[in-house]
């Protein structure tokens, strides 16, 4: 059995010649299937590229933001440490204020203490003591200054650090150290 084709073909139709058929008719199926699944694939292709690509500029606004909020930090950090420290500085100023009325009490209430025969000439607070430099009469009235100061309560005890005769004011040059409680 012979076929013939009486519909004409487009080149046949625009060009006036007839093309011989590239592929078996078997074929045309599955070659258009292959050639849809590859316009698929470029299209999915070209997608996720234009999706890293954004995804990129993303990423590089994100790092510059990153970097100048980097500097912003960093600022902030000085700042606070700077607060930290005058903070600090405004609590040890409060302390040194609060001081004051209580160490002029502190005074007063060793100067009230003292023997009428006895004298302060000088006091040293440090850290670990409160050292008193005085004058007295007789070597009786230091004795009788070590008792009364060692039962005042914020210290623990009066120690005699060195006493001597003082040719120049007639009496004994002394000085105490007050061991403050624990």
């Amino acid at each position: 059995m012979k076929r013939i084709n009486y519909l004409v073909s487009w080149s046949e139709r625009y060009a006036g010649i007839t093309l011989p058929a590239a592929l078996a008719p078997e074929l045309r199926a599955p070659v258009a299937v292959l050639a849809c699944s590859l316009a698929l694939v470029a299209v999915l292709g070209a997608v996720q590229h234009a999706r890293f690509a954004a995804v990129e500029r993303d990423g590089a606004e994100y790092a510059r933001r990153l970097a100048a909020t980097q500097a912003t930090v960093a600022r902030v950090r000085a700042v606070e440490s700077e607060v930290a420290r005058l903070r600090a500085l405004d609590a040890r100023i409060r302390e040194i204020r609060r001081s004051g009325p209580a160490r002029a009490s502190e005074i007063a209430a060793l100067g009230n203490r003292l023997p009428a025969d006895a004298w302060l000439t000088a006091v040293r607070a440090d850290r670990t003591a409160l050292t008193l430099e005085g004058h007295g009469a007789r070597l009786s009235a230091v004795g009788r200054t070590i008792a009364s100061l060692a039962a005042l309560p914020p210290y623990a005890g009066a120690r005699l650090v060195s006493v001597h005769e003082d040719p120049v004011r007639r009496g004994v040059t002394y000085a105490l150290a007050l061991d403050p409680r624990r």
